[in-house]
């Protein structure tokens, strides 16, 4: 016996296909980086604000711990803060300002190469990726130019 897929049946699959968040589903690490950047900005661009447990759940656990100590380090450290950047996009993606999605491509094992304009100004990211379980997770975002998410928050933390 055949299967006859009606309208509001494949109607109901597609719903339910994109209830399912990006980062959640299996694949591989340039549509795992793609789908979240794509969220990203769509999120900036609304000016919604995020969680911290839903802003570290991207992160693998050894990246989440390091953010961890450098939040924790952050009165006692004497040091300058450096420059503004936003933890996903880098320098200059300050609120209200565009930001469009480019190409996103593998850049060689667990590296994804993500490219963005802010504000008309090109930028080209790196992000490490790792598995944890069956999930995909950031392990390093490389901002180009300057100190990657690990380095930046390891030197707060006082490592």
């Amino acid at each position: 016996m055949a299967l006859r897929f009606t309208r509001r049946m494949l109607l109901s699959l597609a719903a339910a296909l994109m209830a399912v968040p990006a980062y959640a589903q299996t694949g591989d690490a340039v549509a795992f980086v793609r789908d979240f950047y794509a969220q990203e900005i769509a999120r900036h661009t609304a000016k919604e604000r995020v969680s911290e447990a839903d802003f570290l759940s991207v992160f693998t656990a050894r990246a989440q711990n390091v953010w961890r100590a450098a939040q924790a380090n952050r009165n006692k450290a004497n040091m300058p803060v450096g420059p503004i950047f936003h933890i996903f996009f880098g320098q200059g993606a300050l609120p209200g300002r565009e930001i469009k999605l480019g190409a996103v491509a593998s850049a060689g094992g667990d590296a994804v190469s993500v490219a963005l304009t802010i504000q008309g100004n090109p930028r080209q990211l790196v992000v490490r990726t790792a598995r944890e379980g069956e999930v995909w997770r950031f392990a390093d975002i490389d901002y180009g130019g300057g100190e990657s998410f690990i380095a930046y928050f390891r030197r707060r933390a006082g490592f």
